[in-house]
């Protein structure tokens, strides 16, 4: 498992549930689990992007995530037995690992520093959350748009993708249901960023040029 150290990393829990669970190929928006689903296994994504959601009353979906290589997600109901709080389909062809709550609940009890690390995980994803409800209500839609994709930018960055740039998995529609914000000015924040050539925009995807420039743009919105 190695050191201490290394499970304190982030990926710690993604690679751990990665290197014990049965890979398993999803094609672009193939279905892995649907909210109100009752499920026992705990999911890793190794290659692609996985798009978390919701579904309101009104049919209208929800995004509330995307996970990319080295995420786990699904580990709630793993620790409650509930079922699902979230729908889970891929944006793209993706592998993901699959490992029964069983093992993994397991796992995390031989191993103290993973269950550290898992709850390091769930109270980043709780601050997040958090600070996002109150960005709703202070910030401006550019200074949301462009902190989410720097956001997801970092996290690609910290699981293994170090690159001058970052193709973010995500529609202009997702960003703005996201974020909170309305598509007309999501679309007017990115028109900004990309005229500053900090973005590009394509069919389903938002590539992050310059995150650092990014970043200090967003300081300034």
């Amino acid at each position: 498992m190695g050191t201490t150290g290394d499970l304190l990393d982030a990926g710690a829990v993604g690679a751990a549930i990665a290197a014990r669970g049965r890979r398993r190929v999803f094609a672009a928006g193939e279905i892995l689990f649907l909210e109100g689903d009752h499920s026992d296994h705990v999911y890793v994504c190794v290659e692609g992007a996985i798009r978390i959601y919701l579904t309101l009353p009104t049919g209208r979906e929800l995004m509330v995530g995307v996970k990319t290589p080295g995420q786990e997600f699904g580990e709630l109901s793993a620790f409650d037995g509930r079922a699902r709080s979230a729908s889970a389909t891929a944006m793209e062809t993706s592998v993901v690992s699959v490992l029964p709550a069983e093992q993994f609940v397991s796992l995390l009890g031989a191993c103290p520093q993973l269950s550290v690390a898992m709850c390091e995980h769930l109270s980043v994803q709780l601050r997040r959350a958090n600070d996002r409800l109150v960005a709703q209500h202070s910030d401006s839609a550019a200074a949301r748009t462009g902190r989410m994709l720097v956001e997801l930018s970092s996290l690609m960055m910290r699981h293994g993708q170090a690159t001058e740039s970052f193709e973010v998995p995500i529609t202009q529609d997702d960003l703005a249901t996201w974020i909170g914000a309305t598509r007309e000015s999501t679309a007017r924040a990115l028109a900004r960023f990309r005229k500053a050539g900090l973005v590009k925009t394509s069919r389903g995807c938002i590539t992050v040029c310059d995150v650092v420039g990014l970043t200090r743009m967003v300081a300034t919105c």
